[in-house]
């Protein structure tokens, strides 16, 4: 358990970061296809890093006590594979992006992003104090 709590601390300021630049993020892909971020962060690979990520989450299963926080998980984490599977395979193949919307879906993926900030920040500080009690 030590290993994936390790795993999940070294990966949540990766995905805080990715979740606090979102905005700006999403402007670039659909605004900017020439950009930085388009070409070595698309959206594909996003959702792969974001449900990897979950995937971990799920794994330290045991990390996670009260059982209303394991059901915060589960749904994050069900929201995020679902996105993910129907891009990898639908959207993918049509050439279509979960990302690629309007200005009112983008709010609304903004202010996802920001509530699942919090979420990501205490799992974080959960897997940290984890690793502070089992040395």
């Amino acid at each position: 358990m030590k290993i994936l709590a390790v795993v999940v601390a070294a990966y949540t300021p990766l995905m805080l970061l990715i979740h606090l630049s979102t905005g700006r993020i999403l402007k670039d892909w659909n605004q900017r296809p020439d950009s930085w971020i388009s070409r070595w962060f698309p959206p594909l690979r996003a959702l792969r890093v974001e449900g990897i990520f979950w995937l971990l989450v799920l794994a330290a299963w045991s990390l996670w006590r009260p059982l209303a926080w394991k059901i915060v998980l589960v749904v994050f984490a069900a929201i995020h594979l679902a996105i993910w599977a129907a891009d990898e395979f639908g959207g993918r193949a049509r050439g279509l992006s979960a990302f690629n919307v309007g200005p009112k879906m983008e709010r609304i993926i903004v202010t996802f992003d920001l509530v699942e900030s919090a979420v990501l920040a205490t799992v974080g500080v959960v897997a940290v104090m984890y690793l502070m009690h089992a040395a």
